[in-house]
């Protein structure tokens, strides 16, 4: 038998083999979907839109563009989708971070551990009434929608609760808000399904700290809408620095309104499987957004970022920066596209993205992407991607440093600027000795 014949009995193979994982996962779906509990109101309606959603749906398969360097099978595996018990878990604070802490535990909103500042609101979908009940009913399911996207379906149909965040017009909240999105610590493969709906109405402004906390081996499907009217401003950190075998796929759906300002920074590590799906609206003139973000992943670790900007009115400027670390056999993607509407003229926009190559069996894929309907727009992207400076390294070398720790302070530096603008002192003093920590630890087990 000729080698192209056995590679393409190979290739068939394995085509089948997917589609029989992805028919017995939405079997499951289904079965799960069937054995939820009933529920009342708004929260019911979530779950009726997204269980059609996801049987009218197809799961993404090698072909789809979106997924083309992130494979669904880790996220196929058998108990994925069963239930997570009720549990506890001891989750850290962020030292020296005074903050108004909200937990969501494998899914599961916890009640509130303290009193609220003035002006700042958190209901659970199941107890949403009068004027909550009405801003909720107007955004959620709007922002992060379901075409096309089978597991923000899936996150709709399986929610068991979710909660509104929302700020009054014209409140300064100067707490921060923290926001945990928590594992239980076990070893029992399941499924959660967080949901959030932030809303700052007009002139509000916050800071929003979003952790990612636990590396079980469980998928957390994660779903947050934000929804900034005419003047608002949102700082919003979003931090997952443990590795492990968790599987997280979270989507992130903004909508930024009229001279609205809207700040996110990223901070993550590679896991078993970790994937965002990041898509921010620019609905109103004179929106700002910049985006930064810094990515490690060792091991067998997998990041994707799947970052999309739709300029969608007039004068609205985005900055976006990244920086991307992989070694050993790890592999990091980010696909940027930054798309400007037709009339939305006197846009500002710019996408610039650095990757960091420390072995030879990583990988890192960038993407950039611009699509142009308007005229008089400024728009510029870039890419570039290298490995470890030789002659820096051997400078350090030379002053006395062993290899390990002149490779962790070179790697370190390389995401230096995307650490220091983070806008919380609390959070870059607790970043920096937990990301040296994984690099001094990887780099200690390549010798």
């Amino acid at each position: 038998m000729s080698s192209s014949v056995q590679s393409n009995e190979l290739t068939g193979t394995r085509a089948r083999l997917r589609a029989q994982g992805s028919e017995i996962f939405r079997e499951q779906a289904r079965r799960r979907i069937a054995a939820q509990t009933p529920a009342a109101g708004l929260l019911q309606e979530l779950r009726a839109a997204g269980a059609a959603a996801f049987a009218a749906g197809e799961l993404p398969t090698p072909k789809t563009e979106s997924w083309k360097y992130s494979r669904i099978g880790p996220l196929l595996e058998a108990g994925l989708l069963d239930r997570a018990a009720p549990s506890t878990a001891h989750i850290e604070s962020i030292p020296g971070l005074d903050a108004q802490r909200l937990v969501i535990l494998d899914g599961v909103p916890q009640p509130l551990s303290g009193p609220l500042a003035a002006g700042l609101s958190v209901t659970p979908f199941s107890l949403l009434s009068g004027s909550r009940l009405v801003a909720a009913q107007a955004h959620l399911g709007r922002i992060a929608t379901t075409s096309g996207r089978p597991f923000v379906a899936l996150n709709g149909a399986l929610v068991e609760d979710g909660l509104l965040i929302q700020v009054a017009a014209g409140a300064r909240i100067d707490r921060p808000i923290e926001l945990v999105i928590a594992q239980s610590v076990d070893a029992t493969a399941r499924g959660a399904h967080p949901r959030v709906l932030v809303v700052l109405e007009e002139g509000a402004r916050a800071t929003l700290v979003e952790r990612q906390v636990g590396g079980a081996p469980m998928f957390t499907n994660a779903v947050v809408e934000i929804v900034l009217a005419a003047g608002a401003r949102l700082d919003h950190l979003h931090l997952a620095t443990a590795a492990g075998a968790g599987r997280w796929l979270g989507a992130l759906a903004v909508a930024v309104g009229r001279d609205a300002g809207y700040d996110l920074s990223l901070v993550e590590r590679g896991a078993a499987f970790r994937r965002n799906e990041i898509d921010i609206r620019l609905t109103g003139p004179g929106a700002e957004v910049a985006v930064r973000g810094a990515g490690l992943t060792r091991g067998a670790g997998h990041l994707d970022h799947q970052m999309n900007l739709e300029h969608a009115a007039p004068r609205c400027s985005s900055r976006q920066q990244f920086r991307l670390i992989a070694g050993e056999t790890s592999r990091a993607i980010l696909n940027g596209r930054i798309h400007i509407h037709p009339g939305a003229c006197k846009t500002d926009a710019e996408l610039q993205a650095r990757g960091l190559l420390l072995t030879r069996g990583a990988e890192i894929d960038l993407k950039p992407e611009l699509e142009i309907y308007a005229d008089d727009v400024k728009c510029a992207h870039g890419a570039t991607l290298g490995q470890l400076d030789a002659g820096a390294l051997f400078y350090l070398r030379s002053r006395g440093i062993d290899e390990a720790s002149a490779r962790a302070l070179l790697s370190f530096a390389f995401l230096g600027e995307i650490i220091e603008a983070l806008p919380l002192a609390a959070v870059r003093e607790s970043i920096r000795p937990a990301l040296h920590a994984a690099f001094v630890a990887s780099a200690e087990e390549e010798q």
